[in-house]
């Protein structure tokens, strides 16, 4: 009841008096019948049947009375409280004690020009409009303001403030230093958090203000926005959607950049890819983009031609690093309606080489050489060290300063070896299987494999067997290769160069038992020799293992047949790049530094034994922040329990670029790392819902209300009141007239 009667007058703080003044006729008509009037005296017969003929006419007439004297009270009040017929006229800035939460969407996308201005310059002039509005009617009207992309706190010193004229100038100085962020944000959490603020206040209005820009990608495809704000409208709190822009703009952007980073070395080509993602309803031509290394402008531009609206362009690019330290890549194309989507950074880690280890149990390690001569034959061109090594001393080296690891033809691994592998590939480094005829399965099915997944994928069968070809298909290898980047180079050749490349001899899978699989969970069969497999990946923890179940060389059996010519026969280029291409899918990644979001605190986390607690961050604008790390929560796996761990969070991160956090060793050398920050890709589309759309999402119930972009008729000065008053006055003047003439006729005049 309370909250009709705020939605259908203007001063509903009188509607209670008024109604308790609908008493006053009935206590006076009351009154009145107690009264006694003088008449003549006449023979008593003749006066009772004058009553009973005239007693249901004045009893009509009296009541007839009373009701007008209800009605001119009635009228009275309607007209002080200022009757609304229809709340859908109701300003939401004129009526009883009101709540109002403004949320703000300032997401990167929000920053899209609009004529001289842009999205979230539109969103500030609302606000300003709102305010002032609400002022005029100081002290009835609260406001709290929050911002999308941070939800669960209010803007500082905005929470349920009296509109009055002291705000509207604070908020008009605070709203010219408002920035807009480069992040991207989910109205649904801002809109749910907006609902738990008003649901503990029922005792006035609660409108719910959202403005933004209304993509497409935030608010129909992001179910839980629609689920939100459905939930708003069924708990009776009003909801106000206001466009900032009118429509979607073309726009395109960087959506990826990236690399071989992993294998990056000083002096040796980088191979490189740009995507040019075309988010408009209109084809894109002449697109190019300018490669700044370092800061320095490149004298070169990559083509991207012409882009069809909404798809996507790709193009491939070497870049040298000369000197062996953290390096910076950015790359920009040429402006349009967003202009913060037009770059983006990507940070390089560059070692002098990258080191491989290969363990190698063949005699003389002569397989070996045939993998150190496909990955090095001159380190100035791939950048990779190999580093041969028997079986016995894996056990002395330190698996962690190598990139990748080779384990070919290996019979038998200590545990204590097995173990540091294991460690090694969960943290993100990468190993590689070759077999041959040094292997011992049951060694392999006992100790390195597991269904549920280990270090090796398969239990192998209890000897090699040869590879007979069929007869029909003498010139063909028996290699089938499934779908994979790894194998572009057999796939998209003109020649079939798997025709030179000939397999006698494999190791083929253990039969299956009921008890135990012969291949472990999660494992991707890469290709198949015959029926059998013979290349496989699976992940394990951070890392992947890739296994072949052939030798890496030809490694010759007893009656003189070679395992395999893979890698000395004429095809023995795309051995090469086969290992090339493996060695950049599997090298080790938490090397690399990482690319994060725009917002996506950094964190840091390092030996207290090997480094100082005092980190300096250096910002994309060359701002300088000391921060110092705190021991870490929660200690991982570490050789020496005594020495903890340290960690460091830093989360201003808004702005787009390169940013780097140098640590103090305590050798008094320094560490530099960096980290790309970039704006979310999803931020690029500009594509706006339109009402129709929205209000099908919302369903054909809701009382939720879209305004316009640039229409402010919502915040209105008029009093909505002003259509009826007249009716009501009108109105007031029959019913007195009505009164006034009744009165007179039933009046009695003493004698």
């Amino acid at each position: 009841m309370s909250s009709w009667i705020l939605q259908h007058f203007l001063n509903p703080a009188l509607f209670w008096p008024g109604v308790a003044l609908l008493a006053a006729p009935i206590i006076i008509h009351l009154i009145n019948r107690m009264r006694y009037r003088r008449v003549r005296f006449a023979a008593m017969e003749f006066l009772l049947t004058s009553q009973k003929q005239n007693r249901r006419r004045v009893l009509i007439e009296q009541l007839l009375l009373l009701l007008l004297r209800i009605a001119m009270i009635a009228l009275i009040g309607a007209l002080v409280a200022r009757l609304i017929t229809n709340p859908d006229q109701l300003s939401l800035f004129q009526g009883a004690r009101s709540q109002h939460v403004v949320i703000v969407d300032d997401s990167a996308s929000m920053q899209d020009r609009v004529g001289e201005t842009s999205a979230f310059d539109a969103a500030k002039d609302a606000i300003r409009r709102i305010v002032a509005e609400g002022a005029r009617r100081p002290g009835s009207q609260l406001l709290t303001m929050v911002l999308m992309s941070a939800p669960d706190r209010v803007v500082s010193g905005l929470s349920e403030r009296v509109i009055d004229d002291a705000l509207l100038a604070e908020i008009t100085d605070r709203l010219t230093t408002l920035k807009c962020t480069n992040q991207a944000s989910d109205p649904a959490v801002a809109l749910e958090a907006a609902q738990r603020r008003l649901l503990e206040d029922r005792s006035s209005v609660r409108t719910v203000h959202v403005l933004s820009d209304f993509r497409k990608s935030n608010w129909i495809d992001n179910k839980g926005a629609i689920s939100s704000l459905q939930g708003l409208d069924q708990a009776k709190i009003g909801v106000n959607l206001v466009r900032c822009v009118p429509g979607a703009d073309e726009n395109l952007s960087i959506s990826d950049l990236g690399g071989a980073v992993e294998v990056a070395a000083a002096r040796v080509p980088v191979s490189l890819s740009a995507t040019v993602k075309n988010w408009g309803t209109r084809e894109s031509q002449n697109v190019s983009a300018s490669v700044f290394v370092d800061g320095d402008k490149l004298p070169r531009t990559i083509d991207f031609q012409t882009i069809p609206a909404g798809q996507s362009a790709t193009r491939r690019f070497d870049v040298v690093f000369e000197t062996a330290r953290p390096h910076t890549v950015k790359l920009m194309i040429g402006e349009d309606a967003l202009a913060v989507d037009n770059s983006r950074f990507l940070a390089v880690d560059v070692p002098e080489e990258n080191p491989v280890l290969i363990v190698d149990g063949s005699p003389g390690v002569e397989q070996a050489s045939y993998i150190a001569d496909a990955l090095a034959a001159d380190r100035s061109v791939t950048g990779l060290a190999p580093d041969i090594r028997s079986p016995e001393e894996l056990r002395q080296v330190d698996l962690e300063r190598y990139h990748l690891i080779y384990l070919i033809n290996i019979a038998e691994i200590a545990p204590d070896a097995v173990a540091a592998l294991e460690k090694y590939v969960q943290n993100g480094g990468g190993l590689i299987w070759y077999l041959g005829d040094a292997v011992r399965p049951a060694f392999y099915n006992e100790k390195l494999f597991d269904a549920a997944g280990g270090l090796f994928p398969v239990q192998l069968g209890v000897a090699p067997a040869d590879f007979v070809r069929p007869e029909d298909s003498s010139s063909s290898s028996g290699i089938e290769m499934m779908k994979d980047p790894l194998f572009d180079l057999f796939t998209q050749s003109q020649s079939t160069i798997l025709d030179q490349v000939f397999l006698n001899r494999f190791y083929p899978l253990a039969s299956v038992t009921a008890d135990l699989p012969n291949i472990a969970k999660d494992v991707r069969v890469l290709a198949k020799l015959g029926n059998d497999p013979l290349m496989l990946e699976h992940q394990y923890g951070k890392g992947k293992i890739f296994t072949c179940l052939t030798s890496a060389g030809p490694l010759v059996t007893p009656d003189g047949r070679s395992w395999s010519n893979w890698a000395n026969g004429p095809a023995s280029f795309s051995f090469v790049v086969l290992q090339l291409e493996l060695t950049k899918r599997l090298v080790r990644k938490d090397l690399s530094f990482p690319q994060l979001a725009t917002g996506t605190p950094i964190e840091l986390e390092f030996s207290q034994a090997a480094f100082q607690p005092e980190i300096e961050i250096q910002t994309p604008q060359d701002q300088v922040t000391r921060i110092t790390a705190a021991p870490a929560q929660t200690q991982g796996e570490q050789t020496d329990s005594s020495i903890p761990s340290l960690e460091a969070v830093y989360r201003d991160t808004d702005e787009p670029g390169v940013y780097s956090a140098t640590l103090m060793g305590q050798d008094q050398t320094s560490e530099r790392r960096l980290f790309a920050i970039n704006v979310p890709v999803e931020e690029g589309a500009l594509q706006v819902i339109d009402d129709s759309s929205l209000m099908e999402e919302l369903g054909p119930e809701t009382n939720i209300r879209i305004q316009a972009a640039g229409n402010f008729d919502w915040i209105r000065n008029e009093s909505p009141g002003s259509e009826i008053r007249w009716l009501l006055l009108i109105c007031l003047a029959l019913v007195c007239i009505a009164e006034q003439f009744l009165s007179a006729r039933l009046s009695y005049t003493p004698v």
